[in-house]
């Protein structure tokens, strides 16, 4: 090979190439940078940790993709290779070459106060809460890095916050929001919810008789839509709702997550407040770093500062039951080596099952049918293996047909960022006519089934000034995805329309009509709850987007303390879950924005009562030896 430094770009996983700077020698790989910045962080950071010492250390291509980031780990191998043909090399001689051998370590056995099984917002929120209490913790996660599905998560953390919501003006349409919401007739209000309703109702009722035209919020307010936002039927005609001391136990402490959050070294922007698709409400705390990634990386320094023995690679297979309670669990690494841990608490934190397209099948009651290649938005780490563990121990599960998909989720890949992803209340969706279709302001399911009976494929309009409201994204991203042709950006609408395939004259009059609709505070033809701003400076943007899989309301039974429960509703001794493991909350249909404040209110509570549960059963040991 000619020897020099070779500037190439690889294929990445949330952008349309990686600049990679590749060493050479005559016949050696001597360095390996890859500027990763345009990539979501936290996605595929072990990939650019790993490979590039795996390929110069041991010379050859013929290594592994890292589990869960197989797109960037093809992205840098066929970087060096492209690099090595520039330089006269052979890369299919390299890709042949031996594979690094890999030495096998010793089984491993442990004995711990508390194991968390999974390392995503739940586990580590739980593992934090857990080393606050002083006690010892092993974390294990089955992939090799840390973050979850929390990782790819937009961010906004709902939680109601009326003292700082005040702050914002209310936008055109959410007064009328909450005089329909209490305009309800109660009978339609189930039981355990009637009294709380009633209470929101006189808040709404003095809010509008202000006159104020402040953003109004109250965590009554945050309880009853998420109550009603999930409360669905299935095909069966088995109709669900949030289970209400579960949704009260939500609302009424998702702030002290936030501040919690906050004084573990989350930095929340207190200048916006926002809302994700299908959040129905602005009380969204935005980190000012983007996406999940803002608490992962905190919260996974916290638990390593702090001494929790954290394993990746490694993969819980059963748990260990004694005379019905949890004493551990027993976990493989990739090389087979075993490490059991023995434990007074194991918490269940691995997720839903939305990576696993055959146990959506299986249990799926809501949807006419599932595509054995729909897409996720899911980590593909997510595939029910924390619901599995809890079977082995007798937990009962609730809720698990309701599937939730993601309506503007990538075509492709399923991901969510994208695009141009913005607060629905700036969404203008169009089918392939140029039509819109649906109130863009609805729930997640309604507009996912809005967009399959328009043939799935649809497109999220944007001009300048929504684009600015994006949460995803910059302008480098959005050059790059336009040069690959991910999106689509035009000086005028009727050249847009042109280049996706759609009448000029309709999308025109789309768009014509939607901004009077603005212009008015109105929207006669959906009935759009919210809407924000008009579509009308240049470059006009059209961002692709289908249905995929997102979130399996389904879990684990557990009770406000997050015991998980056994088809008896007794508690299961030592076993506890949090997050998308555990069932019962979101009921038939999630909001946007209340997966994190799930996982972080949760996640603590497990690890709150753990502790608690310990204490109990060290004094009641004490007091029985003496």
């Amino acid at each position: 090979m000619k020897p020099g430094k070779y500037e190439v770009k690889a294929k990445g996983h949330g952008s349309s190439y990686m600049p990679m700077i590749v060493t050479l020698s005559e016949n050696k790989i001597d360095d390996i940078k890859v500027d990763a910045s345009g990539e979501t962080k936290g996605v595929a950071d072990e990939v650019f940790k790993r490979l590039p010492k795996e390929i110069v250390d041991n010379q050859t291509l013929n290594v592994d993709a890292v589990s869960g980031a197989t797109i960037s780990s093809h992205g840098v191998i066929d970087g060096v290779a492209a690099a090595i043909e520039e330089a006269g090399g052979n890369a299919e001689e390299w890709k042949e070459r031996a594979k690094p051998v890999e030495n096998k370590e010793q089984d491993e056995e442990i004995t711990t106060d508390v194991v968390v099984v999974g390392a995503g917002g739940a586990g580590l929120a739980a593992a934090v809460r857990s080393l606050q209490h002083d006690e010892n913790v092993v974390i294990l996660e089955k992939y090799p890095q840390i973050g979850g599905n929390t990782t790819r998560a937009g961010g906004p953390m709902n939680a109601a916050e009326p003292d700082w919501q005040k702050n914002f003006e209310a936008l055109p349409g959410e007064k009328e929001t909450l005089e329909e919401l209490a305009a309800t007739p109660i009978e339609k209000i189930d039981p355990e919810y009637q009294a709380d309703f009633k209470k929101l109702q006189k808040q709404i009722e003095e809010y509008v008789a202000s006159g104020a035209d402040y953003l109004f919020d109250s965590t009554l307010l945050h309880e009853i839509q998420t109550y009603l936002g999930g409360k669905r039927v299935d095909l069966n005609g088995n109709e669900i709702h949030g289970k209400y001391s579960l949704v009260h136990e939500l609302v009424t402490h998702a702030l002290n997550s936030v501040k919690w959050l906050a004084d573990l070294g989350v930095k929340f922007d207190n200048n916006d407040v926002t809302e994700p698709v299908g959040g129905l409400w602005r009380r969204g705390h935005k980190p000012v770093e983007p996406m999940g990634y803002a608490y992962i990386h905190i919260l996974g320094d916290w638990v390593k500062e702090h001494g929790a023995h954290l394993f990746t690679d490694t993969r819980v297979k059963h748990l260990i039951i004694e005379n019905d309670a949890i004493k551990g669990v027993i976990a493989e690494r990739k090389d087979g080596s075993k490490v059991t841990v023995h434990a007074k608490a194991v918490i269940l934190t691995a997720g839903g099952f939305g990576a696993n397209t055959k146990m959506v099948q299986k249990y799926n009651t809501y949807w006419k049918h599932i595509d054995d290649d729909i897409a996720t938005t899911n980590s593909p780490a997510i595939t029910g293996d924390g619901i599995n563990l809890g079977l082995e121990a007798g937990a009962d599960l609730v809720g698990m047909g309701f599937i939730q998909l993601m309506p503007v989720s990538d075509p492709k890949t399923g991901e969510l960022f994208t695009g141009l992803q913005t607060p629905p209340a700036n969404f203008i969706m169009v089918n392939q006519k140029g039509e819109r279709f649906v109130n863009e302001f609805a729930e997640r399911d309604t507009l996912a089934k809005a967009a399959i009976s328009n043939g799935g494929l649809f497109y999220l309009i944007a001009d300048d000034k929504i684009k600015e409201t994006a949460y995803n994204t910059t302008q480098e991203s959005i050059d790059a995805q336009v040069k690959a042709g991910t999106l689509f950006r035009a000086d005028t609408l009727e050249d847009l329309a042109k280049q996706v395939g759609m009448d000029p004259d309709i999308l025109v009059k789309t768009i014509k009509n939607y901004n009077s609709y603005v212009d008015q505070g109105n929207d006669p033809e959906f009935h759009k709850n919210v809407l924000g701003l008009k579509c009308e400076v240049a470059p006009f943007y059209a961002t692709p987007r289908r249905p995929a899989i997102h979130h399996t309301m389904g879990g684990l039974v557990i009770d406000t303390k997050a015991r998980v429960l056994n088809h008896a509703g007794q508690a299961i001794k030592g076993l506890y879950s949090a997050g998308e493991n555990a069932g019962g909350l979101h009921a038939g249909n999630r909001l946007g924005g209340n997966s994190l404040a799930d996982i972080f209110t949760f996640g603590r509570i497990a690890a709150n009562t753990a502790y608690d549960d310990m204490e109990e059963s060290d004094a009641t040991s004490g007091a029985s030896q003496h």
